[in-house]
């Protein structure tokens, strides 16, 4: 999956000093000039272009993990991939948010990765997680960053961006054996980049965009004898605004939007999935309790694991979204992200079946 560059109006600092929500726009006693409307319809469809998602995002790469030694195959528009690995690329470890991995007996680690040479930079992040039994059964997650000759890594909005989800179980010369009837849940987690472009309810914000990593709950269901999976991105607890992952990319503690992605639901409708378990889907839709969300597109898709859990269902599923909102104050919004989610009987294996509700 390719990320879209970003191009943002204002630094985050200088929105600082800019009036939040509750302001009314139309406090002034002329009103907005012809040439102020123009300026703002121009903004809003730039911003509505550069969000649109005709095309699948594509989140499959080549990486291995041998020895403790990590390796992975970064891509690049028109140009050949760079292969980037932890014991020529290291840079540094960031070591201040890795959770423990959700399947008991696995352990993690990451790191920052870095090349720079004549033709440009690539900066890669990647957290990875593995048996640690068989290091053999792991997961790789990342981003990638390529920068063009001579641009400062600060200018991160000139870079071309990518992510990746990829490990033997994703292996799609080796697919998972799918159930043909039942059904099973899969819980886990989405992150990745919420972008927000103020509308004429947002005082001196309007025509202005912001952006922050975001981080959320999800859940999946899959209809085995439908062959469809469905689920929700901030249904089962709140969408959240912080950096964990795209440092650098993101500013690290920077300010938080002043329209926080708290409170929205990125509602995935059911997509119907092959005998090789991959699926995607158009049926994706974003909601907010107290704003009027008028229309939303997108696409998701993925696919699930060729390893099984206790009841013999795939025990994981990855994947990608991304989706692009608008609103009736002529707001527009987009959430892009990637996610992981488990069956409760892999991450409980003592348990035979599903946790009583």
């Amino acid at each position: 999956m390719n990320m879209r560059a970003v191009t943002v109006a204002l630094s985050m600092a200088s929105l600082l000093a800019t009036v939040g929500c509750g302001s009314d726009p139309m406090a002034t006693a002329e009103g907005p000039t012809p040439e102020e409307i123009a300026t703002f319809t121009e903004a809003q469809e730039q911003f509505r272009t550069r969000a649109a998602f005709e095309n699948a995002m594509q989140f499959r790469t080549k990486a291995t993990f041998e020895d403790g030694v990590f390796a992975v195959e970064a891509q690049r528009s028109g140009q050949s991939p760079r292969t980037l690995t932890t014991d020529a690329h290291a840079l540094y470890e960031w070591a201040i948010y890795l959770p423990a991995p959700p399947i008991p007996g696995f352990v993690n680690r990451e790191w920052f990765l870095a090349e720079n040479r004549h033709d440009g930079r690539s900066i890669l992040y990647a957290a990875v997680e593995w048996d640690n039994d068989d290091p053999s059964d792991y997961l790789a997650v990342g981003w990638w960053l390529h920068y063009p000759p001579g641009v400062p890594t600060d200018e991160y909005e000139a870079a071309e961006r990518g992510v990746f989800i990829d490990g033997p179980e994703l292996d799609p010369s080796n697919p998972p054996a799918m159930p043909v009837s039942g059904e099973a849940t899969y819980v886990g987690g989405a992150g990745g980049l919420y972008e927000y472009f103020y509308g004429n309810g947002w005082g001196e914000l309007q025509g202005e965009s912001q952006y922050v990593e975001f981080s959320a709950p999800i859940t999946l269901t899959a209809d085995f004898a439908e062959a469809t999976i469905s689920g929700c991105i901030g249904c089962e607890g709140d969408i959240s605004a912080e950096t964990l992952h795209l440092w650098p990319a993101v500013a690290w503690r920077g300010p938080d939007p002043d329209a926080l992605p708290t409170d929205y639901e990125v509602h995935l409708g059911p997509a119907p999935f092959n005998p090789d378990g991959m699926f995607q889907n158009t049926a994706i839709s974003v909601s907010h309790p107290e704003r009027t969300v008028m229309q939303s597109e997108g696409v998701w898709g993925g696919q699930f694991s060729n390893v099984l859990d206790l009841d013999s269902n795939p025990r994981r599923v990855v994947g990608y979204s991304g989706v692009r909102f608008e609103e009736v104050d002529g707001s527009i919004g987009s959430f892009e992200s990637i996610f992981s989610a488990l069956t409760p009987a892999t991450v409980n294996p003592q348990e035979s079946g599903m946790p009583d509700e």
